[in-house]
C-alpha cells in the first residue's frame, strides 16, 4: 500500500453536501461529509443508483455548472470553494462510464492531444506525454486509430489515457474497469500506480462495483447507499479477510445444466475473415451452435468478439467466408437484412446507449414487438412488471435511467418479440452484485424457455457456473472452444487451463 501524504489540510473537503436533480422530488445526494488527502486511493463503492456519479460530477464542478442541479453544502479544493469547471479542471481530471461521451475528435492522437493543446502546451511536449502514456498503457498501437474502429475496452483506455496525460491532482474513475479484460484492467492499474509514484501526491477515487485485483492497492472506502454515506473505512487494507469479502464478493450460484449434444445446430459459421484498412480483425473463424447452448464468448479487448456477432446479426456484411443461421445464408454475394434477422435473434450491444430509439421507457419496450408485430400482450404485460422492479415510470425517458438501468431495459426490449437466440455484450457492465444476479436470472429465464444465448464476457466465474461452453479469441482467432472451467483468465483470457 502506498503511504499517504501527512500534509497539514486536506486535498478535497466536502461539507453538507445534498443534491436533488429538478426531475426529481428526492434528493440523490443527502448531506455527505468526509475529506480527501493528498495522495488517497479511495475505492467509492455503492450499488447503482447510489449517489457515486452525481457525487463525482459535484467534485468535478459538473453539477451545478454544466448538469443543471440543486446543491446544498461546500466543497472546497485547497481550501478553496466555488471554483468554476476551468479552475477544477486544471487540477482534476475524470473518467466517465461511458467513454464516447467524452471524446471530442475522431482520432486517437487528437483525443490524448486535445486537453494539453487547450493548455497551449508545445508540440514537442506533447508528442512526447502521448507516446509516454499510451506506453504505459500497453496500447501504443492504437496511437494512429480512428475512435470509431475501437472496441469498447479500447475506447477506455484512450480515455483514461486522455486524462492520465494532463498530469492532474485528482483523478476521478467512474467503472473505468466495466468494458476490460483482466489483463487490460493490470495495466490501466499499474500505469495509473506508475503514474502516482512519480509525481508523489496523485489522489485516486475509484467508483466500481467490482474492485478485483485492484482490492490490494486501496488505501481507504467510502460507501454510499440511496444518497448517503454509509460506511468510511480509513484503512482498508486494515480489514480482516473476512471483512474484506463482505465488501467484495461478486460470485455467482452454480446452475444446473443439461447437455445439448443432440440438438440441431441453429448458427454455423465457416471460413470466416474480416478486415479494415489493412489490420485483419477476424481470421478464418469456424463456429457451429446449437440450439439451448449458453456459449461465453471470451478473450481480451481488441481480439474479435463484438466484429463476430455483428457479423451474426447482419449488422456487418461477409467479406470472407459464410454464416448459416437458421435458414439464412450470408456470404459475399448474398447479404441479409439486419430487420429480416432481427425477427430470430435478439441483440444487446455493448454500450446502451447505442441501442436506445424511443422517448419513454413504454415505447422503448415496446419497440421490438411493434415492429415485428409479435408479442404485444406479452410485452405489455412485463411492462408493468418491469417498471414495479426497476422504480421507474412508464413516461421516463430512457436516457435519464442509470447505466445498468439502460442496459437492463435493452435486453427487456431485445427479447420481448420472441427471438430464438439472444446475443448480448456484456451484459454485466454498470451493474452491481445484486443487479448481476437479477442479470443472470433474467437470461437464465431466457434459456428456460429454450433459447440459446451468446455472451459476450470477460467474467470467468461467470462463464463457469452460468455457461455450456466457452469459445475464447484472440487476434481474429478463436484459440479454444471446449468446457468453460477449463478455462483461465490469466493474462486477459488468452489460453485453457492445462488439463
Amino acid at each position: 500500500m502506498r503511504s499517504v501524504s501527512n500534509d497539514k489540510g486536506p486535498l478535497l473537503d466536502v461539507k453538507k453536501l445534498s443534491v436533488r436533480y429538478p426531475s426529481r422530488d428526492e434528493h440523490s445526494v443527502k448531506n455527505i461529509s468526509f475529506s480527501v488527502k493528498k495522495g488517497e486511493f479511495i475505492w467509492l463503492a455503492g450499488d447503482s443508483a447510489s449517489g457515486k456519479s452525481t457525487l463525482m460530477n459535484c467534485l468535478c464542478g459538473f453539477i451545478p455548472q454544466i448538469i443543471p442541479a440543486e446543491v446544498g453544502g461546500t466543497i472546497r479544493l485547497n481550501g478553496k470553494k466555488d471554483l468554476n469547471t476551468i479552475q477544477l479542471a486544471r487540477q482534476i481530471s475524470m473518467v466517465h462510464q461511458d467513454p464516447e461521451s467524452q471524446f471530442c475528435t475522431e482520432y486517437v492522437e487528437d483525443e490524448i492531444a486535445f486537453g494539453l493543446e487547450n493548455r497551449c502546451i508545445s508540440r514537442r511536449k506533447i508528442n512526447k506525454r502521448i507516446e509516454t502514456t499510451l506506453k504505459d498503457l500497453n496500447c501504443s498501437e492504437l496511437r494512429y486509430r480512428k475512435l470509431s474502429t475501437l472496441s469498447g475496452g479500447e475506447k477506455q483506455k484512450i480515455a483514461i489515457a486522455s486524462m492520465l496525460v494532463l498530469n492532474p491532482r485528482i483523478l476521478i474513475l467512474d467503472e473505468p474497469t466495466s468494458n476490460l479484460d483482466p489483463g487490460s484492467m493490470e495495466e490501466v492499474l499499474s500505469a495509473v500506480e506508475e503514474v502516482r509514484r512519480k509525481s508523489q501526491y496523485l489522489t485516486l477515487i475509484l467508483a466500481e462495483h467490482r474492485i478485483g485485483g485492484l482490492v490490494d492497492h486501496v488505501d481507504r472506502m467510502i460507501r454510499l447507499e440511496n444518497g448517503i454515506l454509509k460506511e468510511d473505512v480509513h484503512d482498508f487494507q486494515g480489514l480482516t479477510k473476512e471483512e474484506c469479502v463482505k465488501f467484495t464478493d461478486y460470485s455467482y450460484p452454480e446452475y444446473n445444466r443439461e447437455t445439448t449434444g443432440n440438438s440441431p445446430s441453429i448458427l454455423k459459421v465457416k471460413n470466416l475473415s474480416y478486415t479494415v484498412d489493412g489490420n485483419k480483425i477476424l481470421d478464418n473463424i469456424n463456429l457451429d451452435v446449437k440450439k439451448g447452448e449458453i456459449i461465453a464468448l471470451m478473450g481480451r479487448n481488441g481480439s474479435g468478439k463484438t466484429t463476430l456477432i455483428k457479423h451474426i446479426s447482419g449488422l456487418l456484411n461477409v467479406q470472407k467466408g459464410s454464416i448459416r443461421l437458421f435458414q439464412e445464408n450470408m456470404n459475399r454475394s448474398n447479404k441479409v437484412s439486419p430487420w429480416k434477422l432481427g425477427k430470430r435473434i435478439g441483440y444487446v450491444f455493448q454500450n446502451p446507449n447505442h441501442q436506445i430509439f424511443e422517448n419513454t421507457v413504454k415505447k422503448e419496450m415496446m419497440f421490438g414487438p411493434k415492429n415485428f408485430s409479435k408479442g404485444m400482450n406479452n410485452a405489455e404485460k412485463r411492462l408493468k412488471d418491469i417498471t414495479k422492479e426497476e422504480g421507474v415510470e412508464e413516461s421516463t425517458h430512457p436516457h435519464n435511467l442509470s447505466f445498468g438501468q439502460k442496459r437492463r431495459l435493452n435486453i427487456y426490449s431485445s427479447s420481448l418479440h420472441g427471438p430464438k437466440l439472444i446475443m448480448i455484450d456484456e451484459p454485466f457492465s454498470g451493474q452491481d452484485h445484486k443487479n448481476a444476479l437479477l442479470m443472470a436470472d433474467i437470461m437464465n429465464s431466457f434459456w428456460k424457455s429454450g433459447k440459446t444465448l451468446l455472451i459476450v464476457t470477460h467474467d470467468a466465474d461467470f462463464a463457469s457456473k452460468f455457461c455450456t461452453r466457452t469459445v475464447v479469441m484472440k487476434e481474429g482467432k478463436i484459440v479454444y472452444d471446449g468446457e468453460p472451467d477449463k478455462v483461465d483468465h490469466i493474462g486477459g483470457i488468452d489460453h485453457p487451463k492445462p488439463s
